[in-house]
């Protein structure tokens, strides 16, 4: 009996450290979420998960007004990243690029009822240079549409879904001047 019991107590803390350590790996690629009075910062990949928790996170948390995007690699499924868009816009938010948005990242930038540029860049990598990175890129066909849709509803116009095709297919790194920023209607106010 005391062995039987021995061997169920290592199987517990087997199973309870495994699952700690599960945890713990799942969360280390996942978007990081932080919320601090009005702001809600995210940064890292967009993951499956992300876009439940900030629906949650905006359920849970009255009063926000902006959303501070800090790194972001983009994603491996766009979408995802579209449907935290959507969240973002009809919570009416002003998003605010702190931190590097790459490729599909954007899009999360261009969601916010108000768009500020804080220390951040908006940048395209071609798709040799997202693998040697080690980011997440959606080449789904299908994705391009998705993008081009979701830009024509949030800015009007969804030619800088084309714009960033084209530059991740003819460089290898292209960051979004502040006429870039201008033509496409990524600031507010201009």
């Amino acid at each position: 009996m005391a062995r039987r019991l021995a061997i169920v107590g290592v199987l517990v803390v087997a199973l309870v450290l495994g699952g700690a350590s599960l945890i713990r790996l799942a969360e280390g690629g996942a978007t990081r979420f932080d919320v601090d009075g009005t702001t809600l910062t995210m940064s890292g990949p967009i993951t499956g998960a992300s876009a439940e928790r900030l629906q949650v996170l905006l359920e849970e948390t009255p009063g926000l007004e902006r959303v501070v995007l800090g790194d972001m690699p983009g994603t491996d499924d766009v979408t995802w990243l579209i449907q935290m868009g959507v969240l973002i816009r009809q919570a009416g938010l002003e998003t605010r690029a702190e931190g590097m948005l790459v490729n599909d990242a954007i899009l999360l930038f261009a969601a916010g009822e108000s768009r500020v540029m804080g220390a951040g860049e908006l940048a395209f990598l071609s798709d040799g240079a997202v693998r040697a990175a080690g980011a997440p890129l959606d080449r789904n066909p299908v994705a391009e549409t998705e993008r081009g849709s979701f830009l024509e509803r949030m800015l009007g116009d969804g030619t800088l879904a084309e714009f960033g095709t084209g530059m991740r297919e003819s460089r290898d790194r292209y960051t979004l001047t502040e006429a870039d920023k201008r033509r496409f209607g990524l600031l507010s106010g201009e």
